[in-house]
């Protein structure tokens, strides 16, 4: 191939590198798109941005109590489907117990970490899957099952059943990820 069509092509391959980079940063920076609008602070992790919403308390420390922290304060991007303070509580007192126990430590872990997908899933990424998908798509996640994602009418449900969470509110925008709000807590596969 001759030098320059090669030096052309480079420079192609950075400018659409540099434009993708720019559409990634007005949606870190909260810009609003065709699904509304978006929470965001940019210059905060993910563990910093969870605590900070005041709906989201108990989601956030149920993550420290599972040692989830540095790894959302860290490099790598997740997305975060965070049970609502309300979805929490709504949890048997047993149950909710358990888990904040030495004991329950084990389930613990495997509760939050099947609310937990490896990499950065904007709402629009979400929303053209979903239309892609034909309605239903299935994200990796940190635990041991894959987390399947329905569009059900107007709502967003994660799994299978009219009682299945659904995604509430806008999400939340961090510097390595993204959190969405949902209204029940997802159980760990059995």
């Amino acid at each position: 191939m001759p030098r320059w069509t090669t030096i052309g092509t480079i420079l192609v391959s950075a400018a659409a590198l540099s434009l993708a980079a720019c559409d990634k940063a007005a949606e870190a920076e909260g810009t609003t798109s065709a699904s509304g609008s978006v929470q965001s602070n940019a210059n905060e992790d993910l563990f910093n941005v969870l605590g900070d919403a005041s709906d989201l308390s108990t989601a956030a420390k149920l993550m420290k109590e599972a040692g989830l922290e540095k790894t959302l304060e860290g490099v790598g991007s997740y997305t975060v489907f965070a049970p609502t303070d309300e979805a929490i509580a709504a949890l048997p007192e047993a149950e909710r117990k358990a888990l904040e126990s030495a004991e329950g430590r084990p389930q613990l872990l495997a509760l939050v970490s099947q609310h937990l997908a490896p990499g950065y899933i904007s709402r629009k990424d979400l929303d053209d899957g979903l239309a892609r998908a034909k309605g239903t798509v299935r994200l990796a996640s940190t635990g041991t099952a894959p987390i399947e994602v329905r569009k059900a009418g107007n709502d967003v449900r994660l799994g299978e059943g009219e009682d299945a969470p659904k995604i509430v509110g806008e999400p939340l925008m961090a510097r390595n990820g993204v959190i969405y709000r949902i209204d029940r807590v997802m159980s760990p596969p059995k």
